[in-house]
């Protein structure tokens, strides 16, 4: 039995939806991605996975910066051991398929596999310094020093896409049963016969079987990029239509979430990149797959480089008073302030000195009335727009051009 389980074992890291490159309301977060490479390499190091898998979603657009794909290869470098271990990426919704694998044929070299679509035939041989044994329709058995493994990866796929690929599908099945098929599939039940499709390709052999995808699972509350659940769940994929096998690493949710007797996991973003991120820690996930579903699944927290706050204080003065404090304090703010009178252009001034509030909401009360005004957002103040709220507020019609340059030339300064 020994013998019959020789090579049936991998550890594997699995982590996602980097985002690099994301800015919050326009500050930059690249000090903290940097930062957040450094814990991964460190990581790497003392666990030794033989395989990362990265479920998507690696730059926050498919046109990242000079600065954010320079991160992402100088990672790639230090995470790979030239190649000792093997990384396989798919791509995300806000990534570009095609500049992720645009430079497939030096990642190979340092054993990186990039998936630019779903049923994509890899080449087998070598890469880095392990190997691709077999290659199917998206799925690779792989070889690292002696441990084997299958992977299906199945990257982000549009509905239009689904639909296309699933047509083709029940033609060849159609085909091959020599008669018609009618019967029109949710897509839950369209991406879980793609993945079972892919299992059921390498199902006689005796290895882990292990799927990465990025996809919304139905009931998943994250924090994450949920624009499939606002459309009523229908690009939702309910957790029943996923195959059994020893792990699924999924990306797409922010938050580190965990199906255990599905084996499946959501390794969620490394930093926070939404205020409401802040309740929950961040994490990267380690999977021990031993074959015949035996899988150990553990957990690492990353630490927290720079935590977005949020507080509310009653009065411009304590609000003076509390930015100077937070001015040395790692903290990205959203300041909100709940008023009887409106900010002096010299009180702007000052709250704009710190840096690190990216958020000012000023709550105006008086004995009549309540009314939001947001004056400083998408990290520029928004003054101008709130001084034309205020004109007409109180004079019943809008402010003249010469009088809105001559308000903004007084709140910055200007003789």
């Amino acid at each position: 039995q020994d013998r019959s389980r020789r090579g049936m074992k991998m550890k594997i890291l699995h982590t996602s939806d980097w985002h690099l490159g994301k800015k919050l309301e326009g500050a930059k977060r690249i000090e903290e991605q940097k930062l957040f490479i450094d814990t991964l390499e460190k990581i790497v190091t003392d666990e030794n996975p033989k395989l990362i898998l990265i479920a998507g979603d690696i730059f926050d657009t498919p046109s990242p910066s000079s600065e954010a794909e320079k991160l992402f290869f100088d990672a790639m470098k230090k995470i790979s051991n030239f190649g000792k271990r093997a990384i396989v990426i798919i791509p995300g919704n806000h990534d570009s398929a095609e500049r992720l694998v645009a430079s497939k044929n030096l990642a190979k070299d340092f054993g990186i596999i990039i998936y630019e679509n779903p049923l994509e035939v890899k080449e087998i041989g070598e890469y880095g310094q392990f190997q691709v044994e077999r290659a199917t329709e998206g799925g690779l058995i792989l070889n690292i020093g002696g441990e084997r493994a299958f992977l299906y990866s199945l990257p982000y796929v549009s509905e239009v896409y689904l639909d296309e690929i699933y047509k083709n599908l029940l033609a060849e099945k159609e085909e091959e049963l020599g008669e018609s098929i009618d019967r029109d599939l949710t897509y839950s039940e369209k991406i879980g016969a793609l993945l079972k499709r892919g299992i059921v390709e390498v199902e006689n052999e005796n290895i882990p079987k292990i799927i990465m995808a990025h996809l919304f699972i139905l009931g998943s509350v994250g924090d994450g990029d949920e624009r499939e659940a606002e459309l009523g769940g229908s690009k939702g994929v309910d957790l029943e239509d996923l195959p059994e096998v020893d792990y699924i690493a999924l990306g797409h949710i922010h938050k580190p979430m965990k199906y255990s007797r599905k084996r499946a996991c959501y390794s969620g973003s490394p930093i926070e990149y939404r205020v409401t991120e802040n309740r929950y820690k961040k994490k990267i996930f380690l999977a021990d797959v031993k074959g015949d579903l035996d899988t150990e699944i553990r957990e690492i927290e990353l630490e927290n480089y720079k935590p977005i706050k949020k507080y509310e204080v009653e009065g411009i003065d304590k609000a003076l008073e509390l930015s100077q404090s937070l001015v040395g304090v790692q903290e990205w703010v959203y300041l909100k302030i709940v008023t009887d009178r409106y900010l002096a252009s010299s009180e702007i001034r000052e709250l704009r000195k710190n840096k690190n509030i990216v958020e000012i909401d000023v709550k105006y009360v008086d004995e009549n009335e309540e009314e939001n005004i947001t004056y400083y957002e998408n990290g520029e103040l928004d003054i101008k727009e709130s001084f034309k709220e205020y004109y007409k507020k109180f004079d019943g019609i809008e402010p003249s051009e010469e009088m809105v340059e001559l308000f903004m030339r007084l709140v910055e300064g200007e003789e």
